[in-house]
């Protein structure tokens, strides 16, 4: 991938979109291009960080473990998002707190962890941009662990409508992946998904979900 192409990607997105053009390209040409598989992990939780993350192309699962090793959906990562950091700006933290998992063929950028905090302490546009990202990421992550004091139903239609957000009409999702972002068994998820799609409001296949009335979605997840 060219150097210009990375840059007229981060140009457009928070917070690299407040760097000037010079700041940008220094970045770039210390920043890595890497290609992982469906499957792939980039990183454990409690790894050494060796730099921040941006997803350029494919999709992320971000999961966190409990003390017995079983595994809980955090977040679901589209084009465009900064990962392996948020959670670790303005702490001594230098390891990951979470572990992702591509959920498909995924390409992303490596900026080293220096270059980037240069930039953050450097650039008052920057910093306000991370903020912005960090509070929305907290919101989301908020909004799930609330969800997850909800019945099961609501819960599937609230994600389906944020997926719908991000992705549009067809959601690259699995039944597994969805139904360990809701936090709900596969057996549950299968059965609301099959009520779901007797009343026309979605269909699927193998590997995605097609949301065809988003507005039934809305009403259910209220």
């Amino acid at each position: 991938m060219a150097a210009n192409e990375i840059a007229k990607f981060l140009s457009s997105i928070d917070p690299f979109k407040t760097l000037i053009p010079q700041e940008l390209s220094s970045l770039v040409s210390v920043s890595k291009i890497k290609t992982f598989k469906k499957g792939d992990t980039i990183y454990n939780e409690g790894e050494p960080a060796e730099g921040v993350w941006v997803l350029y192309k494919g999709r992320l699962q971000v999961f966190k473990f409990t003390s017995d090793g079983k595994s809980f959906a955090l977040e679901s990562l589209a084009p465009g998002e900064i990962f392996g950091t948020l959670c670790r700006l303005g702490s001594n933290n230098r390891v990951y707190p979470c572990t992702a998992v591509c959920a498909e063929e995924s390409h992303v950028i490596l900026i080293p962890e220096r270059i980037f905090l240069d930039c953050y302490s450097r650039n008052g546009g920057f910093v306000r941009g991370l903020c912005s990202l960090c509070s929305e990421r907290l919101k989301d992550v908020q909004g799930l662990r609330c969800l997850g004091q909800e019945a099961v139903p609501k819960r599937i239609a609230s994600i389906l409508t944020r997926l719908f957000q991000v992705h549009g009409p067809t959601v690259p999702f699995t039944k597994k992946e969805l139904s360990e972002l809701v936090g709900a068994t596969l057996e549950t998820t299968f059965r609301i998904l099959k009520q779901l799609e007797d009343k026309e409001i979605l269909s699927s296949s193998r590997g995605k979900i097609v949301i065809q009335k988003p507005e039934f979605l809305v009403d259910l997840s209220r």
